[in-house]
């Protein structure tokens, strides 16, 4: 007989922490703790709460993680999320957000890309600080644009943060035909740097860092195992 009455009592037991955790209202869901966000991606805390939609008030075990985790990831400033239950009564929401390399002129509204040329939010505040990719192309593919501004974006991230910040426009005609202007005010001069295409790119900037301690109006770093330079 006591071997029943102890089972009995380990599943009565059971019974209520599975209705403690997953019924009731001593652990509900009362907070939303949002962290990782970068001033430069233009999120608030408030937003990505309002994009988690989680269901305040539910026991924290019955919060669907995932799919708090697939509504923030619609945010165009995310690039990753990790959604968590911080007992006994939170919700945490730790965001990786975009790093912007770059501006992208889109008509007549600059936004902001990351090094994939993913654009996340509109360039307000940032102006200035960032070179501009501006797509001197034919083409009217939207996926065609898309690869001419990644390729614009990616010469960007492979750029010194120093020789990023003087670099005014990045002309992009096609993926293997990229132009720099440098910002005249930081060498008193107009200055192009000839580009060529994304590969090699960290191995051109190493290149052009030496070149531009010469003055000249054009540096050629397209192969840049034979740069050039033009007065």
């Amino acid at each position: 007989m006591a071997p029943v009455l102890a089972l009995v009592g380990v599943l009565l037991l059971a019974g209520f922490v599975f209705w403690l955790v997953a019924f009731s209202s001593l652990l509900s869901t009362r907070s939303v703790a949002v962290v990782g966000l970068t001033r430069e991606s233009g999120l608030s805390a408030g937003e990505v709460r309002a994009a988690a939609a989680v269901p305040l008030g539910r026991p924290l075990a019955r919060v669907d993680v995932s799919a708090v985790g697939r509504r923030v990831a619609r945010l165009p400033a995310v690039e990753g999320v990790t959604v968590s239950r911080s007992w006994p009564h939170e919700i945490r929401i730790e965001v990786d957000c975009r790093e912007p390399v770059a501006l992208w002129r889109d008509g007549s509204v600059l936004r902001v890309v990351d090094a994939e040329g993913v654009a996340f939010r509109t360039a307000d505040g940032l102006r200035g600080n960032f070179p501009t990719i501006e797509l001197h192309s034919k083409q009217k593919d939207p996926q065609r644009l898309a690869e001419l501004r990644a390729t614009g974006a990616q010469i960007a991230a492979a750029l010194p943060a120093r020789l990023r910040r003087q670099v005014d426009v990045m002309r992009v005609r096609t993926v293997d035909s990229v132009e720099l202007e440098l910002d005249p005010q930081a060498f008193g001069r107009d200055v192009t740097v000839v580009w060529g295409s994304a590969k090699d790119s960290a191995a051109k900037a190493r290149v052009l860092t030496v070149l531009l301690k010469r003055p000249a109006s054009v540096y050629d770093v397209s192969v840049p195992s034979f740069p050039t330079t033009k007065a």
